[in-house]
């Protein structure tokens, strides 16, 4: 995680959008989350991605994308039902 190349996606604070000024920190490690010190909101380093808001872990969506990628939907749909039924969580 690299804060100084994050920027606080808050459209109400006075930093927004300004890239390695320091007002950015990082919150935790995991999950991975950003601090604006303008505004003092946090926000997902996911954030603003096709990741954001995904329950699905970045390892999972990136095989399914791979299979799919080299024509096997088959094979990817049965990779995320399979872990999804591992993992206990059904459907989404």
């Amino acid at each position: 995680m690299d804060a100084s190349k994050q920027f606080c996606p808050n459209e109400t604070c006075s930093a927004r959008g300004q890239i390695g000024v320091g007002n950015i920190r990082i919150h935790s490690y995991h999950p991975q989350r950003y601090r604006c010190c303008t505004c003092k909101k946090t926000f997902s380093a996911r954030r603003g991605t096709m990741m954001e808001g995904l329950r699905t872990s970045m390892e999972l969506v990136v095989t399914v994308v791979i299979l799919l990628s080299y024509g096997c939907p088959a094979v990817a749909n049965a990779v995320y039902e399979a872990e999804q039924r591992i993992l206990g969580l059904g459907n989404l």
